[in-house]
């Protein structure tokens, strides 16, 4: 390659540095060795400024202008920025709700009840009992006598009574909507193509006019 300036960055289609320049790897390479390069880049990319300095690591990355451009951020020499992949937060999405359904189940509307046509003989129900008449506190029946037995109901007969009304109900508040998601990394990688970038290590020293 022809003479370069010391400090400029080639784009190259082969797989090796040519003479006089070095890989943009980030390598730490002795000052002493190259002072002049080192007057140019100093530690901008690298190095303790007393015995090395660094080459620009351009490794899987790709180059940005410095400076700021109008509704941009504004960027430095040598600054790293951007990543491969992200994840997003509760703090990424836009306020919102999540709307639910609910069915209730086993509400009824309406329930009949078989009764016995007769007066009550029985104050504690056992299994089988049926509501009997209620006592008007005059006959044989003792009051609190609220229960026929089995028998005693087949032997007077029954009756139905309809009109007894019911329903389910649920508080929505106990209710909770499960997260879902597994909050995995995405890629958000610009489609690109590989290549090769050298820095001219030795060459010729560029004047500011």
């Amino acid at each position: 390659m022809d003479e370069q300036y010391m400090g400029v960055i080639a784009a190259l289609g082969f797989n090796f540095a040519p003479r006089n320049f070095g890989y943009c790897g980030g390598a730490l390479i002795a000052i002493s060795q190259n002072t002049a390069l080192f007057s140019l880049i100093g530690t901008k990319f690298g190095g303790d400024g007393r015995t090395s300095f660094g080459l620009p690591d351009l490794r899987g990355r790709t180059p940005m202008g410095q400076f700021q451009a109008p509704g941009l951020s504004n960027r430095l020499l040598g600054q790293f920025v951007g990543q491969e992949n992200v994840a997003l937060t509760q703090n990424n999405l836009p306020s919102h709700t999540h709307l639910h359904t609910y069915a209730g189940s086993g509400g009824t509307t309406g329930t009949v009840v078989e009764v016995a046509k007769t007066h009550g003989t029985v104050q504690d129900p056992g299994n089988g009992d049926y509501i009997a008449m209620p006592s008007n506190g005059f006959g044989s029946a003792p009051e609190g006598n609220l229960y026929v037995t089995e028998a005693e109901a087949a032997a007077a007969g029954t009756a139905l009574i309809g009109g007894v009304s019911g329903g389910g109900a649920f508080d929505s508040s106990a209710l909770t909507i499960l997260e879902t998601g597994a909050g995995q990394d995405f890629t958000i990688m610009q489609p690109s193509l590989v290549i090769n970038f050298c820095i001219c290590l030795t060459g010729l020293f560029p004047s500011r006019s």
